[in-house]
């Protein structure tokens, strides 16, 4: 695996050796199917879109991504990470389950296909993503399929997208109350885990108020800074609010 991981890299820093547009219809599909406002209807994943995942899943895993331009690789690695958490939590999907259940088993797994071989979720999200592309934007995109986490596109990324999509993400993220709290009068900010575990990616602990006034309409410079709890209960749908059990 970390003779992937090298060879990925490696390859970024050679550049790209074709520009060929990936089609992600199928993963569209799948999202448009599954993708409940800011919840996804696993127990409908598991019947007929699986289908059309694994079908995704299994042709973007033959695809070189060090071979694309910059924008599709995000996209591609992304939509991978994504996909695959998507189908992980189908295949353990029962009463009760979490995506931090066995020691976050599901992030350390190699269950990530990818030119050839495979590597774990953290392994593409920390080594190849956060690593290769110095892009912070990719925290408001990667689904952990946990409530805090930011909440599933109902469409696939892609490389003639991505910067208005990740824009609009991270505008979304920080513009939601429950995930991250501006509170002008108290001149505090109540930001997600996510800013405090990965405050590098922001320029740092303290880049973090400058990084969140470029997407909150107003200057939150000097204010406290606290972080707000993370709930890993898995980002289902409510049962009642689906049409249909788990068959």
């Amino acid at each position: 695996m970390r003779a992937l991981v090298l060879a990925a890299l490696l390859a970024l820093a050679a550049g790209p050796a074709v520009d060929p547009s990936i089609d992600h219809a199928e993963l569209d599909a799948v999202l448009g199917a599954v993708v409940r406002g800011e919840a996804v209807d696993y127990a409908a994943l598991r019947r007929d879109p699986l289908s059309r995942l694994d079908a995704y899943l299994s042709r973007i895993a033959a695809i070189e991504p060090a071979r694309l331009p910059r924008a599709e690789q995000i996209a591609l690695y992304v939509n991978l990470y994504n996909a695959t958490v998507l189908h992980a939590v189908a295949e353990r999907y029962r009463p009760g389950y979490r995506p931090d259940a066995d020691s976050f088993a599901l992030f350390d797994e190699p269950l990530v296909r990818t030119g050839g071989a495979t590597m774990s979720l953290n392994d593409l999200e920390h080594r190849v993503l956060r690593v290769g592309f110095d892009e912070p934007r990719i925290h408001a995109a990667l689904v952990c399929a946990s409530r805090s986490c930011p909440p599933l596109r109902p469409q696939a990324y892609t490389g003639r997208g991505l910067e208005a999509a990740l824009e609009e993400g991270m505008r979304r993220f920080l513009s939601d109350p429950t995930r991250n709290a501006i509170d002008v009068s108290a001149r505090t900010l109540r930001l997600s885990r996510i800013f405090e575990w990965y405050a590098d990616d922001f320029g740092g602990r303290a880049g973090l108020a400058a990084y969140v006034s470029r997407y909150a309409g107003r200057d939150v410079a000097g204010f406290a800074i606290d972080f707000l709890p993370y709930s890993w209960e898995l980002n289902d749908v409510p049962r009642a609010a689906t049409s249909g059990s788990d068959r």
